[in-house]
């Protein structure tokens, strides 16, 4: 089986950034997005559109990930909101309930507009 790639691009805006993530989210590759995702906090952002249009796979770690940016930014009163999932991403969140705790939109610009 091919190793799992993950590519992560972030364009910060102020206090908003936007994370287009491509790839694979595996056990292998989740601590890296969790990094990101970490340093993205660490400048202050308090709004966070994870863009899902290249993600091809997330796992548990990739969504636990999400959940610990999630209460990170519900404790400054922030928001973490994702676009463009696949079924089979979407699927996964759906399993675990996260699509229940954060808006989903269809694309980047309605996400954007909301975060």
């Amino acid at each position: 089986m091919a190793e799992a790639q993950i590519q992560l691009t972030d364009k910060v805006n102020g206090k908003k950034a936007v994370l287009k993530v491509a790839g694979e989210i595996d056990a292998k590759t989740a601590p890296p997005f969790r990094a990101k995702l970490d340093a993205l906090l660490a400048q202050g952002v308090d709004g966070l559109l994870v863009d899902c249009t290249g993600l091809t796979y997330i796992s548990s770690a990739g969504i636990g990930a999400l959940n610990a940016t999630l209460k990170s930014l519900q404790e400054k009163k922030g928001k973490l909101a994702l676009c463009s999932l696949s079924k089979e991403v979407r699927d996964a969140m759906d399993l675990m309930f996260f699509t229940k705790r954060v808006p989903v939109y269809a694309n980047a610009a309605e996400g954007e507009k909301n975060i």
